[in-house]
């Protein structure tokens, strides 16, 4: 596993940080590097956890949101995508943005029923379906570029 398996999961970030700064971002990567103290670090294999993209713009451009809502809507892949936004209380205005797996938003509330995150409860429950994840990300990150391309 080199750096290029360390990003797994950052493909469809990357693509929107094109379009403006970013205020907070987080995802779930596939094989990300963990470091204890005292430690060199090491790779960690998280395949089981499907993929999310979550994000925020310092200066939202509605039309981008809605040019990434369409096309996560129009997505045809493997799996069925989903973009919810959240609103910020504290930060009137700001909207958290997150993408990802249908079935994954599906699984919220049982998991946190369970005491756990939906990517935990979907690895517990469901491992084989985060592999199908990150490989329908790439695809999904392919449909969003021809979006904002036009074709």
């Amino acid at each position: 596993m080199g750096s290029d398996d360390a990003k797994q999961g950052r493909e469809l970030l990357d693509f929107i940080e094109k379009f403006g700064r970013l205020a907070w971002q987080k995802t779930e990567s596939r094989y990300p590097e963990i470091q204890f103290r005292g430690q060199q670090p090491k790779m960690e294999d998280r395949s089981a956890m499907p993929p999310y993209t979550s994000f925020r713009f310092e200066n939202e451009d509605p039309e981008v949101i809605h040019r990434l809502r369409f096309a996560v809507e129009t997505y045809s892949g493997e799996i069925e995508w989903v973009m919810e936004g959240h609103s910020r209380d504290m930060f009137p205005g700001t909207t958290n943005w997150v993408i990802y797996p249908k079935r994954t938003s599906e699984s919220r509330k049982i998991a946190l029923d369970a005491g756990m995150v939906a990517g935990q409860y979907m690895a517990l429950n469901y491992p084989e379906f985060g592999p199908i994840a990150y490989a329908d990300l790439l695809g999904l990150v392919s449909h969003v570029r021809s979006v904002f391309s036009g074709e």
